[in-house]
Parts: C-alpha cells; sequence; structure tokens
C-alpha cells in the first residue's frame, strides 16, 4: 500500500502528542507481533483467502494484545476515530481530505474491517519489521470503528478526536437495541482524558446526550434548515429515539428531517438540541452526484459541494468538518478537503462498466434505504435498481426490518427492479407488498447483476442499493471483470 505524500499546505498549529518511552521488552513483543502479522496478510492474499484485512491483526494480538496502543502512540498527530451507525466509511474518507488538505500525512483502516483486528491490522502495515511506525509516526491516522467495537479500540488507542455520526436500530441480533449500545459508548467515554475531543451530532438527541459522560471538549454538528417531514405519516419514517435519554420524557420536535434527526426537546425536563459549531443551511439536494450547502463554522459562513447525495451525507460533511476543527484547521482546508472528496468502495461509488454506470448506495437498515430511496426520489426520474439482501452475520441474520422501511418509495421511482442475495426472494415479497413485484430475483449476485445490466440501457445508470455483504459482493464481482480494483489495491488518499 503506497502513502501519498501529504499536501504542501501549511500544517495546523495543533502540537503533535508527546513520545511515549516504551520498555525493550515491549519494544520486542511488538516487532514480533508486527513480523507475523505482515507475513500472515502476505500468505493471505497470496493464497487468495481474501484481502487480509483481518486475520494478521488477530494474529498479532495473540501475540501482543497491546500493540495498538502501542503504535498508536507514536502517531505525532494522533487517532481519530468515526463511529455511528450510518456513514462511517464515507465520514472517514471525508476526514482524510480535510486532514490532507491542512497539510497532514494521513492514513486510515480504509481496507474496510473496523473491529479491534481491523485497526491493529491498520496500524501493522504502517509499521516497520523493528516495530515501530514508518515516517516517525508523523500522521494522523483515521479509524472507521464499528459500533460494537468501539469501546476496545477506544481503550487501546486513547484518541484525539471522536466523531460520532448518528445511532440508528440497526443488526439487533448482534447490537441489542440503540439504548444498550449508547449505553456501552458512554461507560468507555467516561475513561478518556480530558485531551480528547468529542464530535457529536446535535440533531440525534441519543447522540447528543453522550456528552453528559464526557469530561472533554465537545464539538457540535447539526443542519439548521432543510425540507421538515414532521407532518408526514409514520409509515414514511422509522423512529428509533422517542423518548428522552436523560428523563425518558417524550421528545418534542420543531423541525424533523428524517427518523429521530432533527430540531428536538424533551417535553419533560431541560435537555434540548445543542447549538451546533458547525452547521448547514440552503441545502440543494437536486443532484445525485452532489449535494451544496452553506457550511458555517464559528469563523463564518461559506458554500461548499460535495460528491455525495442526500441529506444523511450532508451530516457526514458536517462530522468531517467538525473533526477538522477540533484538529486546529483553518476553515478554508474544512471547505476544500470536503469539496475534493471523492466517493470510494461502495459508498455512493460510480463505476463504469462497458458503458453503463454502476452506482453503489449502501443501505444496511431501515433509515439507510429510506433516506438512499428518497435521495433517488429527489430529482423526478425513473432509474434501474438493483435491490441486494444478504442475511450474513456482517448484515444482521434478522432481515424482518425490509418490512420497517418504507419499500413503497421504489416502486414509483423504478423503470426496473432487480433483487438480489440470499434473500433476494423475501425482498421480491415486500416489493410486491409495495406496489410493484421485480422484473428478476436472484440469489446468486453475479447472476443478479447481470440481470439488472441488461435491463439499463447504453449511456444510462444502475443504482445498485445493497447490504454490507452484498455490497463486497457485487463490488468483488465488479472487481473480477476488470471495471473496479480490489480493495486492499486502493492507495491511502
Amino acid at each position: 500500500m503506497t502513502e501519498r505524500a501529504p499536501s504542501t499546505h501549511a500544517k495546523p498549529d495543533t502540537a503533535p502528542l508527546p513520545a511515549i518511552r516504551k520498555p525493550r521488552r515491549m519494544r520486542i513483543r511488538a516487532a514480533a507481533a508486527v513480523m507475523a502479522g505482515r507475513a500472515t496478510g502476505v500468505a493471505t492474499r497470496r493464497l487468495k483467502f481474501g484481502g487480509g484485512t483481518s486475520l494478521p491483526g488477530l494474529v498479532a494480538r495473540a501475540i501482543d494484545p497491546q500493540l495498538s496502543g502501542y503504535l498508536s502512540a507514536q502517531l505525532r498527530h494522533g487517532a481519530i476515530v468515526i463511529t455511528g451507525t450510518n456513514g462511517k466509511t464515507t465520514t472517514s474518507g471525508l476526514v482524510g481530505c480535510v486532514l490532507r488538505e491542512g497539510g497532514l500525512r494521513v492514513w486510515r483502516n480504509r481496507e474496510g474491517s473496523n473491529l479491534a483486528r481491523g485497526v491493529a491490522t491498520a496500524l501493522l502495515n504502517r509499521a516497520s519489521a523493528a516495530g515501530a511506525l514508518r515516517e516517525r509516526g508523523d500522521a494522523a491516522f483515521v479509524f472507521e470503528v464499528d459500533e460494537a467495537a468501539f469501546p476496545k479500540v477506544v481503550a487501546d488507542l486513547k484518541p484525539r478526536t471522536i466523531a460520532i455520526t448518528n445511532l440508528f436500530r440497526d443488526q439487533l441480533d448482534r447490537y441489542g437495541e440503540v439504548d444498550l449500545v449508547a449505553e456501552r459508548w458512554r461507560d468507555s467515554l467516561k475513561t478518556l482524558p480530558p485531551s480528547t475531543t468529542l464530535a457529536l451530532n446535535a440533531d440525534d438527541p441519543a447522540v447528543a446526550a453522550l456528552a453528559d459522560s464526557f469530561a472533554g471538549k465537545v464539538i457540535y454538528f447539526g443542519v439548521e434548515d432543510a425540507p421538515d417531514i414532521s407532518e408526514q405519516t409514520e409509515r414514511v419514517q422509522t423512529i428509533d429515539t422517542r423518548t428522552c435519554p436523560r428523563c425518558r420524557g417524550m421528545l418534542v420536535y420543531s423541525r424533523r428531517f428524517y427518523s429521530h434527526i432533527g430540531h428536538w426537546a424533551c417535553s419533560q425536563c431541560v435537555f434540548t438540541r445543542p447549538q451546533p459549531a458547525v452547521s448547514a443551511r440552503s441545502i440543494s439536494l437536486a443532484s445525485l452526484d452532489q449535494t451544496r450547502f452553506d457550511l458555517a463554522l464559528p469563523s463564518g459562513s461559506a458554500p461548499v459541494t460535495v460528491a455525495l447525495p442526500g441529506l444523511y451525507n450532508v451530516y457526514n460533511a458536517l462530522a468531517a468538518a467538525a473533526a477538522g476543527l477540533a484538529s486546529s484547521l483553518q476553515p478554508d482546508a474544512i471547505r476544500l478537503g470536503i469539496a475534493r472528496f471523492s466517493p470510494a468502495f461502495g459508498r455512493a461509488e460510480r463505476i463504469d462498466v462497458n458503458g453503463r454506470f454502476c452506482h453503489i448506495l449502501l443501505a444496511k437498515n431501515p433509515t439507510g434505504i429510506n433516506e438512499v430511496l428518497r435521495a433517488l426520489s429527489a430529482d423526478g426520474s425513473k432509474h434501474h435498481l438493483l435491490m441486494l439482501l444478504n442475511d450474513r452475520a456482517a448484515d444482521g441474520e434478522d432481515v424482518s426490518w425490509i418490512w420497517d422501511a418504507d419499500i413503497e418509495q421504489a416502486p414509483p421511482i423504478a423503470a426496473s427492479i432487480v433483487t438480489g442475495g440470499t434473500r433476494a426472494y423475501d425482498l421480491a415479497i415486500r416489493l410486491k407488498y409495495a406496489g410493484r413485484a421485480p422484473d428478476a430475483a436472484e440469489l446468486d449476485i453475479s447472476k443478479a447483476l447481470t440481470a439488472a445490466l441488461e435491463r439499463t440501457p447504453v449511456g444510462q445508470t444502475l443504482y445498485v442499493i445493497p447490504t454490507y455483504t452484498a455490497m463486497l459482493a457485487v463490488r468483488g464481482e465488479l472487481a473480477r471483470q476488470g471495471f473496479a480494483p480490489q480493495y486492499w489495491e486502493q492507495e491511502d488518499e
């Protein structure tokens, strides 16, 4: 993996973290763990068992359980952790662009493994055989972190900045209800030093309440004006947080943008939406390739364009801006970083397939698919859709959530619909109840992709809406056919 040279812009005036001296015995153990992990990664790729994004870290952590903490302590500009239900990968990419525009070398666990073992893999991939980070650790490392792995990873890394995007119901068989996830997050935040900065979504009451458990600086981000869906029926939106995180009183909204995201207040206590330091106004959602809005920072407001569709991606951009603000970057660097971001690896990624385009829009829970379909509905056009539903462990084995999602949005905007994945027929039945059965349903994702592309005229776009492992499968099929690189072949920004 090749790291590109950092921007020539002046570096932010954030002080490097102090060097931490480690005992010789610890250095030897870390070096052995790094060598074993790197050898495992090489063997995994040569034997075509995968990209080597998890197993190397698993092996290395078995040799040295403290490896992640040991290596991350060498980072001169610290670790930045991004977590939340939706938007982790996109936000971490945006943060990387913002930091690089601010003059920092940036590393990321862009390979996609966001558990503790994947974090360890990403770190050892940037380490020498002696157990020291390359470039003397002169970098900021942006980590996308799984919601359940967050407490362990935070305890290992002691991040300089943490950005939390949102909290929605997702994979109930793995995570449990949102209150349980929030409780685990609160417990982990209590252990952090005041030197950590927390960037929180002010418009998500469950996320905003996390500040109650944190002793350090908090930067809130949020949307000031956007289309209000408060008057729409309950069928349209799945609401995952209805009560106050402090007193359990009912929440009331002056504006609601989607699900439980909006301008909220408790009906029984004083808890209300915090005023965000980073916000968006005058949002234009007319295009499926970009979104325009005015980005307001403490220093002032200016227009910015991000190459992503939908209001949900405005929140991702705001989280990245808040992380940039936490790193003391200049406003121009933050705005330029957001504007220069290019979607990648299954999150609004656009791939040319013999004159047709595959536009991949990951959607893995009710709110996610609602917002993807809402974005596709914005221009009033008919679209060719490939909807993929898997029930593997990484997706959540319970797919009953499709009955909570507003799939009724799909038939009116569809020129064609193909379903695929291990639960293709479940999704086909759901679409039939929504008013239109699919044109084809295939359990095999490669066959589903072929069927959907056959229905997409040359020069037009096939919008692929997959769950997580289905996204990996369709992306892997496109890579196998030579239309896209494998994820481990991509460079850091």
